[in-house]
């Protein structure tokens, strides 16, 4: 009988925002010199000492693994940015170093677990559950510094000056972490006027996707509809919409594409929402002011309604097309002339003031998110089965 195969086991280590001064080439393990880093490095050295035989990768942005004697350059780059490692390299990756079928512990934030998923479906996420960077440097605290708790006094309430430093901080930092949660969950309310996105669900390892919804009355959510097909380009999805429900587009592409444009589409509603409402508060200073008088006379309350939404409607598409391909100039609009027979002078005004890139809308906590809770109904293809030796049974 065979002995049973002995899987490698690999800590992963997210790279850092903050790093070496120089510029010059280093090895891995001496570019990122950041604190929070600092303390995922500890951690990783503690499980090593556990287990001998583990390796220590750092997963960079940029790089996809590296070890920790591989010389790269400075870069500026974070997980989920335009131009971060694909899933498809980071296997390749794997495969190249051995161990695309290891036991895998992730240290880091929840984009670097997402983006290590692309390899291993099933690893070890150590920071899983921590709120805010208190909690995550407590956890790792608790790896490479375990003893900490029980040196901690145990007959006191609390320390005999009060209050030590450590719990201040942690306490500052609990109350940001809260108040900063508290500021998003009110933003991500205000994004879903806009649009709304369905659980990601992710059928293969290159292959997902998810349902966007546009409220509102028919015409405006199909205008928003639109608008999301013609963004979906941008960030490498194909979106389409249903012949029987104007409300809804259905994303398709690779998990972490289409994550990402989850997490832009509704900020990037929010900012051409605003941007047309600003050309039409333009239309309503023009309706209070004299030069409208001769245009507005005799015209009933109800059509000069209708014209106001007309123009609002229309100033909509203005601004996606500003967004989408911002020209160096715009016309100015001309005096004497009602606002509903220039609207593009005066949208596209307020767009190209105002631009904003729709392509780099994305968050990388909320792409993290949508990638942690996604519906994963793919299978982990089997191990590829060893050649039978002749003459064995």
């Amino acid at each position: 009988m065979a002995a049973p195969t002995v899987r490698p086991r690999v800590i992963i280590v997210s790279c850092g925002g903050r790093k070496s001064t120089t510029e010059q080439p280093v090895p891995a393990g001496e570019m990122y010199c950041g604190s929070y880093h600092v303390a995922l490095r500890r951690a990783a050295d503690a499980l090593v000492a556990q287990d001998r035989t583990a390796r220590v990768l750092i997963l960079s942005a940029l790089h996809g693994f590296v070890a920790l004697d591989q010389v790269i350059a400075p870069y500026d780059l974070r997980m989920g940015d335009e131009g971060s490692v694909t899933g498809e390299k980071l296997r390749q990756q794997a495969a190249d170093l051995g161990v695309l079928h290891a036991d895998v512990t992730v240290l880091g934030p929840r984009a670097y677990v997402e983006a290590a998923r692309a390899v291993w479906l099933r690893l070890t996420d150590v920071l899983a559950g921590a709120r805010g960077i208190g909690e995550q440097l407590a956890k790792l605290a608790d790896i490479y510094a375990p003893a900490r708790r029980s040196q901690t006094p145990k007959s006191a309430a609390r320390p005999a000056d009060g209050t030590s430093t450590g719990s201040i901080i942690e306490e500052i930092e609990r109350r940001a972490d809260a108040r900063q949660n508290k500021e998003e969950r009110r933003a991500a309310r205000k994004r879903a006027r806009y649009a709304t996105y369905s659980r990601l669900v992710i059928a293969h390892a290159d292959r997902a996707h998810s349902t966007l919804t546009f409220p509102g009355d028919v015409a405006k959510s199909a205008a928003r509809a639109g608008a999301a097909r013609r963004f979906a380009n941008l960030y490498r999805v194909q979106a389409h919409g249903r012949p029987d429900d104007a409300r809804t587009v259905d994303v398709h592409g690779t998990p972490r594409d289409v994550a990402r444009f989850l997490s832009a589409l509704p900020r990037a509603m929010e900012a051409a929402e605003i941007r047309a409402s600003e050309a039409a508060r333009l239309y309503g200073r023009w309706e209070r002011h004299s030069t409208a008088r001769p245009h507005l006379a005799g015209m009933p309350s109800a059509q000069r309604r209708t014209r106001a939404r007309d123009f609002r409607a229309a100033a909509f598409p203005v601004v996606i097309d500003v967004l989408l391909d911002c020209p160096d100039t715009v016309p100015e609009a001309t005096d004497g002339i009602p606002p509903w027979d220039q609207v593009y002078p005066l949208a596209a005004g307020i767009a190209h003031y105002y631009w904003f890139d729709p392509a780099a809308l994305a968050d990388p906590d909320e792409t993290a998110r949508i990638l942690a809770n996604a519906e994963r109904r793919h299978v982990t293809p089997p191990d590829t089965p060893q050649p039978r030796v002749p003459g064995t049974a």
